[in-house]
């Protein structure tokens, strides 16, 4: 607003209408100096194109590139995800199997015509320098252990026992529902939560159920006796619970 040839204001430092501008989200404002700089950059591209791409600089100069401004990473709401699932969208990441997928495809399947015992004598061998060493027997014995119920160190056995994988331990069936299974020995070739699949010296695989059998070993000149019952769990699982009633000698 001007009265007569002077005016009533004065303007605000371009500093101010910047920061003002990026507050309220207003555009920022234009003086003479960004104009020139405008139309000099605008004549400097008109030299340089042909003439049928000239009539789209005016609209190309328009849009804004921010260049400073950080893209926010867009975070997938949890009722997005539940539709994705729904409309069968999977996610990106690393596909793997399903259980019926490896029922289907026979990855829990044990050949038993390519298997004979001595391919898992070097396997019983480590596991008996994997037992040795995990149950330390040699150390208690030399303390005095003679296997009593109310010493404390044959808990501290039990509790290590539970942990042990039984994958190349060869064991004798020495109870069990099944007549048929009494007296079987081999080295176990695989463990699930109910069963042990384990090769006999005559090349024999077979499949003993865990419930009401009763499996012994031995460790370092020790025998041991732990009942199916105990072993009714993934080999995971079993650190997590103390077996109950547990006996150790045969």
């Amino acid at each position: 607003m001007e009265i007569g040839s002077s005016k009533i204001y004065h303007d605000l430092p371009n500093v101010i209408c910047e920061r003002s501008s990026s507050l309220i989200d207003l555009p920022a404002q234009k003086n003479a100096e960004d104009l020139s700089k405008k139309k000099e950059f605008k004549d400097f591209v008109q030299s340089l194109l042909p003439e049928g791409d000239k009539d789209e600089i005016d609209t190309q100069l328009r849009k804004g590139f921010l260049l400073t401004q950080k893209r926010q990473r867009k975070i997938a709401k949890q009722g997005k995800k539940k539709d994705n699932q729904l409309h069968g969208i999977q996610h990106r990441g690393k596909k793997r199997l399903s259980g019926r997928e490896k029922r289907e495809l026979g990855l829990h399947k044990v050949n038993k015509n390519n298997k004979t015992f001595e391919m898992f004598l070097p396997i019983n061998d480590m596991w008996r320098s994997y037992s040795k060493d995990l149950l330390g027997i040699e150390h208690y014995i030399k303390s005095g252990w003679k296997g009593g119920y109310n010493d404390s160190r044959t808990e501290t056995i039990q509790n290590k026992l539970r942990r042990i994988e039984y994958f190349g331990c060869l064991v004798r069936v020495t109870k069990s529902r099944c007549s048929e299974f009494v007296g079987t020995t081999g080295i176990i070739i695989k463990e699930t939560k109910n069963t042990f699949v384990m090769i006999s010296p005559d090349d024999r695989v077979k499949t003993i159920p865990k419930l009401h059998s009763e499996f012994s070993f031995v460790v370092q000149h020790i025998g041991f006796s732990i009942s199916g019952n105990h072993l009714h769990q993934r080999s995971v699982e079993r650190a997590k619970n103390n077996f109950k009633k547990l006996q150790l000698w045969l």
